[in-house]
Formats: C-alpha cells, structure tokens, sequence
C-alpha cells in the first residue's frame, strides 16, 4: 500500500513541474501568434517565445538574480516599452545573435530582492522587429 500510494503522489506531483513553466514566463497577449518554450536553470528560469511549429525564436526572457548581459557594457540604441514598463534598448552582441535586427534591455521586477527580467529581441528585418516589440510591449509579467 505505501508503494501504491508513494506512486500515486509521484505521479501527481510530475504535470505540477512542467506546468511550472507556463505559470513563470510572461503571459502573451491573445492576438500574439507565439508560443513558449521553457527551460529551467539551476537558480534561473528562460522562456523563448516562437511561432507555434517554427524552430525561430522571436524573443527571450531570462527571469533570475544573476543575468550575464550588463547595461553598463553594452551600446545603448533607444527607449522603448516592455511589459508597459519604460526600457532603455541596448544593442545585442554579434555573437549571442545572428538576426540583423537583435536588442536586450533588462527590467528590475523587485528590487529588494535584485530579481530582474533579461529580455532580448531578435529580428531579420525592421518590420519584424516592430511586429515583435509591439508583442513585448503588451506581455505581462506575473508576480
């Protein structure tokens, strides 16, 4: 009986973990056309938003304390909006992307707690680059 039982709990408990993912990354707005796509890091979560079937990412989310891009080290190339909140677009290093078009900002959701929202963007051309900032302009982040 305790291994019926000790069974049933594991099986419960595994749909809980892989729901996870959809419950920390951004919630897209409806109209988006995109999915997620999940990974967990050992203190870190990265969510990669794709059309449904394409391999392409449009956008990521890296949602820890310790992002590896620094503001301080990168070029600065305009303002805009995510998640409604005001950002300062910096320019993505060649070598972390290959889109013509590829920015990151970076977004303190708490402050107290130094947990930030790493966000880049990847496009190959201007108008796909402003199809995808118009979708991050309208995600949600989730407390």
């Amino acid at each position: 009986m305790k291994h019926y039982l000790a069974l049933l709990v594991s099986i419960s408990i595994a749909p809980a973990t892989y729901a996870r993912g959809v419950e920390v990354c951004p919630t897209l707005p409806v109209n988006a056309g995109l999915e997620w796509t999940y990974h967990e890091g050992p203190d870190f979560d990265v969510c990669y938003a794709a059309k449904p079937g394409s391999e392409a990412n449009a956008f990521g989310v890296y949602l820890g304390n310790h992002p590896s891009f620094k503001p301080k080290d990168a070029v600065r190339i305009g303002k805009g909006r995510v998640a409604n909140k005001k950002v300062i677009w910096y320019q993505q290093d060649p070598e972390d992307s290959s889109s013509a078009f590829g920015q990151q900002t970076l977004i303190v959701l708490d402050k107290k707690y130094g947990y930030v929202a790493h966000v880049w963007v990847a496009a190959d051309t201007n108008q796909e680059l402003q199809d995808r900032l118009s979708v991050l302009e309208r995600i949600t982040f989730k407390p």
